[in-house]
């Protein structure tokens, strides 16, 4: 079943915040699937906060990923090397400040 994975972070300053958006949109290129040593993220997508209700906690940016399985959800976001490095780097050189992540299979309510 296709789940969903969605994120959105708050940066400490704007510098960090293109690389943050190129690293995370290339991760569908460089995030290889264990087994088969293909990508495994069907869809990465995202774009700069534009709501004004004023409930987004300071978030500047956020994205849409699509997986195919749970496993494959499980893997990006326990085990794959390729996001653990970006993990890393938003923490530190990029300067995230805070981050949220939510997942969803499409109707299951």
């Amino acid at each position: 079943m296709v789940v969903f994975h969605i994120v959105a972070f708050k940066t400490h300053s704007s510098a960090g915040l293109q690389a943050l958006r190129e690293g995370f949109l290339d991760l569908p290129n460089v995030c290889l699937h264990p087994k088969t040593g293909q990508p495994y993220i069907k869809i990465a997508r995202g774009g700069k906060q534009v709501s004004t209700e004023g409930k987004d906690r300071g978030m500047q940016v956020c994205f849409v990923m699509e997986f195919e399985t749970e496993d494959d959800l499980e893997y990006y976001i326990d085990k794959d090397p390729v996001h653990m490095e970006f993990k890393n780097k938003a923490g530190g050189q990029w300067e995230v400040l805070d981050v949220v992540a939510m997942d969803f299979n499409e109707g299951v309510f």
